[in-house]
């Protein structure tokens, strides 16, 4: 699968190259929550997002690494078990998220070259609601297997309140995880529901509404915990 997810994003980078030799210097560049350009820009600006990819997509692969060598040389089966299950929720997570935005980029591209001949998809109720569809999914594999992380620096919902110790890492992580599943799968509902328009505008307020609950919760979690060591105490 991880190496599928790196062809995928070459793939992604190619087709974009060969697009991009058929569209003049500027093409529109933006566009608000009805689809309607509000930026002209370099054409350029559509490669941001697969070169992202594909950096990302191989630069896990030295993550894997790195949790894969961490698990080898821990000290305690504590240790070795964090960093093999946080090794198996970044393997999982990889290809479905390279996927769905491999998918975006190719929205991207359509509508583009249907923009250049006075056209709009993503203006469309189709368009409107796949685009929609593709980032609320963006947020529902994440968020089921967030919960599954061991604290650690660099994958999970990671502050300074939740990585205080497993305790607050485990309930913090499970709530995020919640938090971000709920918003994805809410903003894929609403869409077919909401006024042409809003239903990019829907998944952002939901977005944001599942951070800051999850930065509250983690907050209380961390005060809690705190509390019941200085009982202890």
């Amino acid at each position: 699968m991880k190496q599928l997810a790196r062809m995928i994003a070459a793939l992604c980078l190619f087709v974009t190259l060969l697009v991009l030799r058929e569209l003049p210097a500027e093409i529109p560049a933006h566009y608000d929550f009805a689809g309607n350009v509000t930026r002209y820009g370099s054409k350029y600006e559509l490669l941001i997002l697969p070169v992202v990819l594909l950096l990302v997509s191989f630069g896990s692969r030295f993550l894997l690494l790195h949790f894969y060598r961490k698990a080898e040389q821990a000290e305690s089966d504590k240790e070795r078990q964090a960093a093999a299950a946080n090794a198996k929720v970044l393997g999982i997570v990889i290809f479905p998220q390279t996927l769905i935005l491999s998918c975006i980029q190719g929205v991207f591209l359509y509508n583009t070259v249907l923009a250049l001949r006075g056209e709009s998809f993503l203006s469309t109720f189709a368009g409107e609601k796949l685009l929609t569809i593709l980032c609320g999914s963006l947020l529902l594999v994440p968020g089921d297997i967030l919960p599954k992380c061991r604290r650690n620096g660099m994958v999970g919902f990671r502050l300074s309140w939740t990585k205080y110790n497993d305790l607050t890492w485990q309930k913090s992580n499970r709530f995020a995880g919640m938090m971000l599943v709920a918003a994805g799968a809410l903003g894929i509902i609403s869409t077919f529901f909401a006024p042409k328009g809003y239903g990019m505008f829907l998944l952002s307020i939901y977005i944001m509404a599942a951070i800051v609950i999850s930065t509250v919760r983690a907050w209380q979690v961390y005060r809690e915990e705190k509390a019941k060591e200085r009982d202890r105490g």
